[in-house]
């Protein structure tokens, strides 16, 4: 399990810099549609990791 909860929370780290990238990216002015699909997308992704880790840390605690 732990090697799991550390996997997650590398897979963690990199989707949070990664939206912090699309967030600092210039976008385009006349269709922001795209970019804020992608951002929405991330953060959709970002929130699901925080939660499965939660999730894991919490199944574990229970076990012991």
């Amino acid at each position: 399990m732990k090697e799991i909860i550390e996997y997650n929370k590398s897979l963690l780290k990199i989707a949070d810099q990664k939206l912090k990238r699309l967030i600092e990216t210039q976008h385009d002015i006349n269709h922001p549609g795209p970019y804020f699909d992608m951002v929405n997308r991330q953060l959709d992704y970002v929130n699901m990791l925080k939660k499965r880790i939660k999730l894991i840390n919490e199944k574990t605690n229970d076990n012991e």
